[in-house]
This record gives C-alpha cells, structure tokens and sequence, in this order.
C-alpha cells in the first residue's frame, strides 16, 4: 500500500511568512485520566519570535479557557518547541483545543481523556522503529488512527534522526499530526520510548550508554523525561506502563533497582505492561538483549507482568509466556514487537522455530500491534497498513490478579 502524505488540514503552516509550524501533537506523561500535553515545533527561518495562543474547552460547550504556554530550544537548533500541559481535566471525556498566532487561527483539533475504568473493551496500539521514508510511515500512521485506539505506545527509534537531523524530526511530527487521526476526529496521544536512533551515533550501549545531551532532539520535545528515559505511566488503577530505556542513554544494570520498585508498588494493577527499545528475546537477526534477560526478565515474572513490547529488529515476533526462556502458559512473560513501523524490514532465518523454540510466531512486515484490554481478556493482534490480522494471540486474566 503506498500513499502520498494527505493534507486533511494546514498543519504545516507558514506564520506570518517567518516561520513553519510543526504539529501539534498529543503526549501523555502523566495521569491519562485528567491530563493531556500538547507540543507544536516552530522551525525558525529568521529570527522573529511569534506569539502563541492556545485556548481549550470541553468539545461542544465552548467555554474556551486559556492555557500557559512553555517555550524551549529543540535541540541545538534556533527552532522552537512551545508546549501547554492541560491538568485537571474531566475523565472519559472529549476536548476541543485551537492554536493562534498573531490573531490568526492554525487551527482546531480534539482529544480525550482516558476513562476511569474498563467497561467493555479499550484499546492501544504499540511498535516501533518508524520511519525510513513518508511511504513507509505514512499508511501505518494512517493505520493507527484508523483503529481508534485510546493512545499510541510509541517504543523508539521515531524519527530515525541520529540525535542530528531535525529535518526527520519536523517530517515524522507533520505525518502524526496529519494523519494519526480516530475516524471520530480525535487526536492519538503517543506515550513515548528511547530507542537507538534518537541518540548520536545510534548508540546502544547497554553497560556504558551516552549521556541524555547525546539525544537532544527527544529530550527537548516532551515531557515526563526530567529524571531520564525510564518513567511509569498510570491509567487509574487498572493499566499500568513501564518504560525503560535499553541502553540508549542508560545503563541497563542502572534501572533494574527502579524496576522491582515500581512494579512492586503496581502489584494490585489488573494489566501490567512494560515497552524498551532491545529485544530480550528477538528472532535471530541480530543479537538478543542478554543484560536484560539476565537483570529485567526475572523483574518481569515475579510481578506478573503480562507483555514487554519490544522493538529494534525490524520484524514481528512473538514468543510464547516464557518464565526464563522457557514456555509457561500460566505465569510466563509474552515478548512481543520487534519494531516494523515505517522501515524495511530484515530476513528471518527459515529455521526460527527449530533455532528459537519460544518463539510462537515470527514473519518480516510491517505492522503495528493492537491491544485490546477487557476486564478477564487480553488481546493482541499484528495489523498491517492495509488493515489485514496477520497474528492474534489471546490471554484469560485471572479475577485473582484484580482483588
């Protein structure tokens, strides 16, 4: 499927014929149920600062309410970031936010807020590795909005930048904004992961990994990322993310104390999920994670995680529940990614499943995962850009693991 990037509406607009806009796009970092922050990038062609405003509402009573906005440098470019981050919000419910400039409108857009409890069914979709050209990302980014998901858990390597071309940057911020969209109109928040290729010299160096200021890119554009890459994400109290940082600009021995800490203080949470860029247990294209077999893998069975989304190797895989490497249906860890968003895929050895009995199922394509989450059910499915079910993998949860 091939698709040339959409103009649904001016998102790259020319301020006052001084700057192009980027954006905007939804992040979520903290409390889905009652926040939500939003970031647009104005990309400096001369040295004129704009003045921004941006005013939200609930969708449909347009009581509109001002919001701050913050100003940073993106990287160590003259480009800007300008970011408002909206608290207090009501949950389970849709907004209408619109941005100005110098008293003229870039435009109009709408979110929602997660809800405070399953009632029948929600759904995230999850991958990585995404962008080597628009006709790659483009449908898959289509494909994402089109399966109306509560949010995008996005596991790294975003724009493929290197930690040096902003030019990626602005490309894979205008292809979100424009086409991530639900059919009901609403904007897709991403939650998002380092991978290799946000930091120079797409470093993965899991026991001597580079400073923060190696990715300036990722590090300047959103939020949640003061104290590093690795972060927990609560949605009320039945879904829990863990995000870790695989060796990119941290250590993988670093973290593991952290780890066992928030997952133990999630441990009544009914869904349990953590996203790192490295596959622990990958189909044989290119070396396993073995630091976080060793250090993350005996975190994530003693507390019952239930799926670590995994990226970086430009396939799909699953593996069957493993405790330790081993199949174990009833207190294993699935593994599931490995990365095929937007970028040429690599060859699977004919032989994976004599070479890597774990694995369930492995095929080179590029595709995003959805989650689907009911109260006593989980469910994944790998969809490809043409909506096509490739792979679906089903799991019981226990009422125990609710209480």
């Amino acid at each position: 499927m091939k698709i040339l990037p959409l103009i649904l509406f001016s998102f790259l607009l020319t301020v006052a014929g001084l700057a192009k806009v980027h954006g905007p796009i939804c992040q979520w970092y903290d409390s889905p149920t009652n926040s939500m922050a939003i970031h647009w990038v104005e990309e400096k062609t001369v040295n004129v600062d704009n003045q921004y405003q941006l005013f939200y509402a609930v969708a449909g009573e347009e009581v509109w309410i001002k919001a701050e906005i913050s100003i940073r440098d993106f990287g160590d470019t003259k480009s800007k970031v300008f970011s408002v981050d909206l608290t207090n919000l009501k949950a389970n419910t849709r907004y209408a936010f619109k941005i100005s400039s110098d008293k003229k409108s870039l435009g109009k857009w709408f979110f929602k807020t997660a809800p405070l409890k399953i009632e029948n069914e929600i759904t995230f979709v999850t991958g990585g590795d995404m962008f080597h050209t628009r006709e790659l990302l483009d449908p898959m980014n289509l494909r994402a909005g089109t399966e109306s998901p509560m949010f995008a858990l996005l596991g790294g390597d975003l724009a493929y930048a290197n930690g040096v071309d902003s030019n990626k940057w602005y490309d894979w911020i205008d292809s979100w904004s424009q086409l991530a969209k639900t059919p009901e109109g609403l904007m897709v928040p991403m939650v998002v992961v380092i991978g290799n290729h946000e930091v120079r010299g797409a470093a993965y160096r899991p026991n001597n990994a580079p400073p923060r200021s190696e990715a300036p890119y990722f590090y300047s554009l959103f939020y949640g990322l003061d104290e590093g890459s690795k972060f927990a994400i609560d949605f009320a109290n039945y879904m829990t993310i863990v995000a870790l940082d695989s060796g990119h600009t941290d250590n993988i021995a670093n973290q593991t104390q952290w780890l066992e800490k928030t997952l133990n203080d999630r441990r009544s949470f009914p869904f349990k999920f953590v996203c790192y860029h490295r596959p622990a247990w990958g189909t044989g294209v290119k070396e396993d994670a073995v630091e976080i077999q060793r250090l993350w893998s005996p975190v994530f069975e003693k507390h019952g995680v239930h799926a670590a989304f995994e990226n970086d190797h430009h396939v799909y895989k699953r593996t069957y529940p493993l405790v330790a490497g081993k199949r174990d249906d009833q207190k294993g860890v699935v593994y599931i990614g490995d990365g095929s968003w937007g970028v040429r895929t690599r060859q699977i050895a004919p032989d994976w499943k004599k070479k890597r009995p774990f694995l369930a199922f492995a095929e080179a394509n590029n595709h995003l995962i959805k989650v689907k989450l009911k109260k006593d059910e989980l469910t994944f499915e790998g969809i490809k850009a043409d909506g096509v079910i490739f792979d679906r993998y089903s799991k019981k949860i226990p009422s125990h693991s609710k209480e």
